[in-house]
């Protein structure tokens, strides 16, 4: 097992999620799934896992990652192009009754006009008959897909990325044509006769539920079975340890390795092989260190300037789907809740975000913080801990606090 701390990982570098694999591919069998969570905790990696599962019983798999789309347009064009090598790997006998279809079909994409007010002297304000266009030949695609008789499995990675882009580049009408493109995808898609025989895999590491929730479109996304990738068990995790061990002939022990598990406190693969990386590095400097004394300072490595690329994207994702004062409030929080690897009492946090808001209502600082309180919980930044009789909101990751610290102190 290599020491791989950041592109997607298969084969023989995939580990510990083998039964979730087959767990998500028998839910495929019935529904379409939703995979959310921050980056960097194998959300692509198991969806490939899944995409190589599904194949081994003769389903097509494909894979569009949509987080450079702007629009309904760049969507079709990035579905069209991962399906033409699966169109060619059709048999003879269906192929040649699809391929002059498929070609009239990219014709169609290319003429498609997503007008957007203000966006140009051609633009106009979105009628339903242009809406309705990119509709229309995205059903034609899926129509072709049905009628090839055969499953398929269409993996959407960054679909959340994508919508907040249309929000954000469409001011008018944006908020209207993303509801317009999850009702599509919730009723359209699923009235399309024999629909059944394609399936959906969307994931995502900003959050589509925080977004259809602030806008009022929660109901398009209830037809997909939500999922989580949850951290390994320390047991798990452990036996991950040992693998790379013995790949890197490091001398870890039982006890350092949970010492290291431990330290990293959410043990999702990806912070283990980081933290796995930086111990590796102290070990090859300090030989004749103890390994178990070296974890501390390890863990410290991982979220010092050059090395702490991972962590802004947390702190990112916040502007990214929230207003900005939301934004601001939420790192604020955050930053109190990481001055102590404990966490923070949710009246202490509370006090601290009505400070923030010296002239809004009780009740609106209690409605703001009860939102911004299960955003954070729902996108893994903190978790409530309530083993003792105060209840308090912890960081998941203790790398991540102790970078927000480092983030935010002189």
């Amino acid at each position: 097992m290599d020491n791989i701390a950041g592109t997607p990982v298969e084969g023989e570098n995939f580990f510990g999620r083998s039964a979730e694999v087959v767990r998500l591919a028998e839910i495929l069998d019935n529904d379409d799934i939703l995979l959310l969570g921050p980056r960097r905790i194998g959300k692509t990696s198991i969806c490939r896992a899944v995409m190589a599962h599904v194949r081994s019983k003769s389903w097509h798999a494909i894979e569009i990652n949509v987080a450079s789309c702007q629009d309904e347009l760049a969507f079709l064009e990035k579905l069209h192009t991962a399906l033409a090598p699966e169109m060619a790997s059709l048999s003879s006998k269906i192929k040649d009754g699809f391929i002059a279809t498929f070609d009239a079909i990219s014709a169609r994409i290319k003429s498609i006009k997503i007008p957007i007010p203000g966006a140009g002297t051609a633009s106009v304000d979105l009628a339903e008959s242009a809406a309705e266009d990119w509709i229309a030949v995205g059903n034609e695609v899926l129509r072709l897909l049905v009628q090839a008789n055969q499953h398929w499995l269409i993996y959407i990675d960054e679909l959340p990325i994508m919508l907040f882009n249309m929000i954000r580049n469409d001011t008018a009408t944006g908020v209207k044509r993303v509801r317009r493109f999850l009702d599509w995808f919730r009723n359209d898609v699923r009235a399309l006769p024999d629909s059944h025989s394609v399936r959906w895999l969307v994931s995502g590491s900003v959050g589509l539920d925080t977004l259809v929730q602030q806008h009022g479109m929660a109901d398009t996304i209830n037809s997909l079975n939500h999922q989580n990738l949850a951290a390994f068990t320390a047991e798990v995790a452990i036996a991950m340890l040992f693998k790379l061990a013995d790949r890197y002939q490091l001398a870890l022990d039982q006890d350092s390795a949970a010492k290291l598990v431990a330290a990293v406190q959410w043990a999702q693969p990806y912070y283990l092989q980081k933290a796995f990386h930086y111990l590796r590095q102290r070990v090859s400097s300090n030989a004749d260190v103890d390994i178990a004394s070296q974890i501390e300072p390890a863990i410290n490595d991982m979220v010092q300037p050059g090395s702490d690329n991972d962590f802004h994207h947390w702190e990112h994702r916040l502007v990214q789907q929230l207003s900005s004062s939301d934004a601001a409030h939420a790192i604020a929080l955050l930053g109190l809740a990481a001055q102590d690897a404990s966490g923070a009492r949710p009246e202490n946090l509370l006090s601290h975000l009505q400070g923030r808001m010296p002239n809004d209502s009780a009740e609106k600082q209690r409605e703001v913080f009860i939102n911004l309180r299960d955003i954070l919980q729902r996108d893994a930044y903190w978790w409530p801990d309530e083993s003792s009789d105060n209840k308090r909101y912890r960081f998941h990751l203790e790398p991540l606090r102790r970078w927000w610290i480092r983030r935010n102190t002189l």
